[in-house]
């Protein structure tokens, strides 16, 4: 029996896949307790619930009964060798604490050798309870994952101890552990932290049962204290890791010619040359007619040189504006068996925003087969300008389904939201925000949005903390209404709005952006001045912020740096990296504007990928939905106290980076590096 059980125990082994990452309790990639060399997956968002009372790294009174700790965890794989983690702890009856984890991979790997990495845990708060930094490596030796490492406790720690000898600092010294593979998804883990011992198992839901998201459970055993915890994780990738849609390899469109009846007393040549022309105005005749019924606006087509020329604008599309590309320069390449030169022009409320041309057989050749050769000529032949000058171009009727009068609704959750505060673990308000948008002339758009409050918690009721603070929002009412005029010229844009705002503001929000056709850099400058509605209120805003922002292309990844005068007249400098990963964009900030903050933030979709637009309005969700939490640095009084009101950057309804350049991705950089985004949406929707 036992042979039989170890016979069985190895062929498991045999089957098990490589070693994967995964969070510890403690919020950084790890076994139980400590970390491991390894890091959060680039592209991955991981989630943790645990329920593990920390009885040593804090300081009790152990007359209560306390045992029972929530640790809410979240992190992200930003870059390939690192991990940035942000950690809720709440001790009922004593205390809550924000916590933030980095971790760094070396990234140098050779199979002889050790995995490396560094990290710090519990960064920047006044009430540091986890403060530590540390040194590990590791390495897999079959099924077994071996980790080794070196770390300190921080000054807050250690003085703790010295008080309170109960308290015994996690990870001041040696720690180590080790994890064994059993299968894909079964692992048993075993540490010692420096000061107390741990085993847990680790159990994962097969990838057959759940293969676009991972989800594990642990259940871990303080065998020092004879205490047990469990942890349930939960990874969301979030690049679009699924494999190019294959070619219908029967979908080869095949130009198709009426048959042409001709005065048999015209010469030869004439003949031909007549059936040439009506075989090319059928086309550019069936590419407009094609367009417009798929539901573009603005629609023109018609001929420049030896090119064909479309411009329209994207109502359709409401992820990315590539789709729309792709889309419509996949509709020209499928109407062309020999080679065609084209012109493609995006339009924004009937302003031009780009322009791509190329050749319509490199496009075709990427769209059946994407090798990299053929993906490489594609983006050799494309070429981009911010405007085209359609004085010469023949067009072959006047503009089709136009866009002007017809309102669009928006309809999207207003979120205020505090986590971690003295007064509750999270605190949430949720509205509905109905945004009315009318294009009304050429860059002319009027706009207005209504508030309506849906559902809150217990601490913004009208007699508490956060109701007092934000009683404006706990009643249905008009937020704004602006009219926004839009100029361009070349690679200048400028959007200036005019009207009410926040609801109790009248004034000027003037938004100025110069982006390279490449993309590579940009600056923007805002201007505003509003005055208070209220006769006997001196409440008058003045706003100045200038910003320069570079597009680092392998990455995705912005950089920006804003400086000016905030919303609240307080003064300082924004920095932010922002990355996409697919259609979702993850940023991370920091200010110094008399007070110190550190943020995050996430920008994604509430709206289906391809809209409906009917002929009379357009109901749609919001394209860039945004959410985020900050938390104040180092303060003076040696708290972490809640300011919200510093460093705010006004937002109008009617963005101008979002609403001109899809969320400041419409550049030559952008478009090369995403090209497949192209081709998934011609196959999925144009063949």
């Amino acid at each position: 029996m036992y042979k039989f059980n170890l016979l069985m125990l190895s062929s498991a082994l045999l089957v098990a896949d490589n070693f994967s990452s995964s969070l510890s309790s403690q919020g950084f990639t790890g076994l139980i307790n400590t970390p491991n060399a390894q890091v959060i997956k680039e592209g991955d968002a991981v989630f943790q619930f645990n329920n593990q009372f920390d009885n040593h790294s804090r300081g009790y009174d152990y007359s209560k009964p306390y045992k029972f700790e929530e640790n809410y965890i979240a992190g992200i794989g930003f870059l390939s060798s690192s991990e940035i983690v942000a950690r809720l702890v709440e001790s009922r009856g004593y205390a809550r604490d924000l916590a933030a984890n980095l971790k760094f991979q070396i990234p140098y790997h050779y199979k002889y050798l050790p995995d490396m990495a560094i990290g710090v845990q519990d960064i920047g708060g006044a009430d540091n309870h986890y403060d530590n930094t540390y040194i590990v490596a590791d390495k897999e030796i079959g099924f077994i994952r071996a980790s080794l490492g070196y770390g300190k406790a921080g000054e807050n720690i250690q003085r703790e101890f010295g008080v309170n000898k109960k308290l015994a600092p996690r990870m001041d010294g040696i720690f180590g552990g080790v994890e064994a593979k059993v299968t894909d998804w079964f692992s048993v883990l075993a540490e010692h932290d420096g000061k107390e011992n741990h085993a847990a198992i680790r159990v994962a839901v097969p990838k057959s049962l759940i293969s676009s998201v991972k989800v594990e459970g642990m259940l871990a055993q303080n065998l020092t204290e004879s205490q047990t915890h469990f942890a349930i994780n939960l990874t969301v990738p979030l690049f679009n890791n699924k494999d190019k849609i294959p070619y219908p390899q029967e979908a080869h469109p095949q130009t198709i010619y009426p048959v042409i009846i001709e005065d048999t007393s015209t010469p030869l040549k004439q003949v031909e040359t007549n059936i040439q022309n009506k075989n090319k105005d059928n086309t550019l005749l069936a590419i407009q007619n094609k367009l417009v019924k798929f539901g573009f606006e603005n629609v023109q087509v018609g001929s420049y040189k030896n090119s064909i020329y479309v411009k329209c604008e994207n109502s359709i599309f409401d992820h990315t504006d590539l789709d729309a590309l792709g889309y419509i320069i996949g509709t020209i390449s499928s109407r062309y068996k020999n080679n065609k030169h084209y012109i493609v022009t995006l339009l924004k409320n009937n302003l031009q925003t780009i322009t791509i041309s190329g050749e319509s057989k490199k496009f075709q050749n990427y769209v059946e087969s994407p090798t990299p050769e053929n993906t490489q000529k594609l983006k050799n032949s494309l070429a981009f300008s911010r405007t085209f000058n359609e004085t010469h171009v023949a067009f072959i009727s006047s503009k089709q389904n136009g866009s002007f009068f017809k309102p669009r609704v928006e309809l999207s959750p207003g979120l205020l939201t505090t986590v971690g505060t003295e007064v509750g673990i999270f605190d949430y308000l949720t509205t509905l925000r109905a945004n009315l948008y009318m294009p009304v002339y050429d860059g002319l758009v009027l706009s207005a949005m209504y508030e309506t409050p849906l559902v809150h918690s217990n601490n913004f009721d009208d007699d508490k903390v956060y109701g007092i603070r934000n009683a404006n929002r706990l009643k249905s009412h008009l937020v704004t209404a602006m009219a926004h005029q839009t100029m361009h010229y070349e690679s200048l844009l400028n959007t200036l709005s005019v009207g009410g705002y926040q609801a109790d503001y009248l004034g000027f929000l003037n938004q100025t952006n110069l982006t390279t056709t490449s993309g590579e850099h940009g600056i923007g400058l805002k201007v505003g001045s509003f005055k208070h509605k209220g006769s006997n209120i001196n409440d008058d805003r003045d706003v100045y912020l200038g910003s320069y922002r570079y597009f680092y292309e392998p990455l995705n990844l912005f950089t920006e740096v804003t400086y000016g005068q905030y919303w609240n007249q307080d003064r300082g400098v924004t920095v932010e990296f922002k990355r996409f990963f697919d259609q979702t964009a993850v940023s991370f900030y920091v200010q110094d504007v008399g007070y110190k903050y550190a943020g995050v933030k996430v920008s994604f979709p509430l709206t289906t990928r391809k809209l409906y637009n009917s002929k009379l309005v357009q109901l749609k969700g919001k394209s860039d939905f945004n959410y985020g939490i900050r938390t104040t640095l180092n303060e003076p009084s040696g708290g972490n106290i809640q300011r919200p009101n510093g460093g705010v950057i006004p937002k109008s309804d009617f963005e101008l980076t979002s609403t001109y350049l899809d969320r400041d991705r419409l550049n030559s950089s952008y478009i090369k590096n995403n090209i497949d985004r192209m081709r998934d949406a011609y196959i999925r929707y144009g063949i």
